[in-house]
């Protein structure tokens, strides 16, 4: 989907995005809903369009890939190794500033670890 909004943005194809936005208006409030908690209301406009480049680059990787990553014990690994990282970035001043892209890349190397291992 990423790479589908590159070539849409590229091409000046605004009519596509306005199409989009109108029709998941609900999916978007309740995602933008979730990352002002997760963000607790702190550089919300940043970390919305970080998660959002990462959630549509993410599809393109999953289609291109062939596989489903949210199914059975991938889907365990990923939620623990969420817990474990968080929990540690948050205890860490430093790690604290850096969260959002922490999670980024936890997602992303939880996703390779269960394709490697996993499937």
């Amino acid at each position: 989907m990423l790479l589908e909004m590159i070539l849409r943005l590229l091409s000046l194809d605004l009519g596509w995005f306005a199409g989009l936005a109108m029709n998941s208006l609900m999916i978007g409030f309740m995602l933008l809903a979730v990352f002002y908690i997760f963000l607790e209301g702190k550089k919300f406009i940043k970390g919305s369009i970080v998660i959002f480049i990462t959630l549509f680059a993410f599809l393109d990787l999953e289609r291109a890939l062939g596989i489903a990553f949210f199914t059975g014990s991938a889907v365990l690994f990923y939620y623990i190794s969420k817990l474990v990282v968080l929990v540690i970035a948050e205890n860490n001043a430093y790690l604290k500033k850096n969260l959002v892209f922490i999670n980024e890349l936890q997602f992303y190397a939880s996703f390779v670890v269960a394709w490697v291992f996993l499937g």
